[in-house]
């Protein structure tokens, strides 16, 4: 495995938020607005909240990154909508394979006993 491009591929996402934002972006439906993201966001966080400047800028990081996009809502005033990109999507299946097998090795489940 080259480890050091991994973690150069891995770079964006290395914030405190950046996957509350992916993953509240991956479980919608429609593209998301910033005022409901940031409100999902802070509801689910028992580690503080994330800010607008914070939210901002993860956003436009993320968008640089190739995982979401953002587009302007024509005839509303400064109103931008977000959504994940195949990118993303395929990155939070991708984590979602390493959460599950995080959780087979907890502790009492058998994935870290040897057999015999």
């Amino acid at each position: 495995m080259d480890w050091q491009n991994l973690m150069r591929r891995l770079a964006p996402l290395r914030t405190r938020w950046d996957l509350a934002v992916l993953a509240n972006l991956a479980g919608s439906d429609a593209p998301v607005r910033p005022a409901d993201l940031i409100k999902a966001i802070n509801e689910q966080s028992a580690e503080g909240q994330i800010s607008w400047k914070v939210l901002e800028a993860r956003l436009h990081r993320l968008q640089a990154s190739g995982y979401v996009a953002r587009r302007e809502v024509p005839h509303v005033a400064r109103e931008t909508r977000y959504w994940l990109l195949p990118r993303g999507h395929r990155l939070m299946t991708a984590l979602g394979v390493l959460e599950t097998w995080y959780d087979e090795q907890e502790p009492g489940t058998g994935g870290d006993v040897p057999s015999g």
